[in-house]
C-alpha cells in the first residue's frame, strides 16, 4: 500500500527508481504459498510507503487549498504514478510491545499479526492488524494497494513450521 500527500521530490532519482520497483511489484504479484502440513497459523504484514511532504510543499496545498485534505484514492496504479512526487520517501515500521516471555518483544516490525478465521484472505488479515495497531485505514482515501511481498514459511528455533 502507498499513503500520498502533495509532495515535492528532493530526489528524482530515487522517486524514478521507486516508481519502477512499485510498477514491477504491481505487475508481476508473487503466488500464494500454502500452510505447511499440520500448521493452521498464518501471518500477514502491510509494507507501507509515503512520501513525506517537505515543508514548502505543505505551506503550498495549505495555501492553495486553504486547509490540508486527503486524496482520493487514484483508479489505476498509472493515474497514481503520474501525480506529482514531492517529498522523502519513507517506510512505515512500528515497534513491538515489550513484554516478558515474548522472544519479539521490543522489536522493530512491519504493521501486522496473525490471520483471524474472520478475515477473508492474508490481505484482509494485513488490513486489519494496521488498522489495530496503528489506525491507518488501508482501505482509505490516499492509499492504493500495489501487490503483495513473497511469501515465507517460517521455521522456529524448535523445528515448527509456522
Amino acid at each position: 500500500f502507498i499513503s500520498r500527500c502533495n509532495m515535492v521530490a528532493p530526489s528524482e532519482e530515487l522517486n524514478e527508481a521507486l516508481k519502477r520497483v512499485i510498477r514491477r511489484l504491481h505487475q508481476s504479484p508473487f503466488p500464494q504459498i500454502s500452510n505447511p502440513e499440520g500448521c493452521e497459523k498464518r501471518s500477514s504484514v502491510a509494507l507501507i510507503l509515503r512520501l513525506r511532504p517537505t515543508y514548502r510543499a505543505q505551506l503550498a496545498n495549505a495555501e492553495s487549498s486553504g486547509n490540508a485534505t486527503a486524496e482520493s484514492n487514484p483508479a489505476s496504479l498509472d493515474e497514481f504514478l503520474s501525480q506529482p512526487w514531492e517529498g522523502d520517501p519513507e517506510v512505515l515500521f512500528i515497534k513491538r510491545t515489550s513484554r516478558a516471555g515474548d522472544r519479539w518483544s521490543g522489536h522493530t516490525a512491519l504493521p501486522g499479526g496473525k490471520r483471524d478465521p474472520t478475515d477473508a484472505d492474508d490481505l484482509a488479515a494485513a488490513i486489519r492488524e494496521t488498522k489495530e495497531e496503528v489506525g491507518l485505514d488501508l482501505t482509505g482515501k490516499g492509499c492504493f494497494r500495489v501487490g503483495n511481498l513473497p511469501e515465507r514459511v517460517v521455521t522456529t528455533a524448535w523445528g515448527r513450521k509456522g
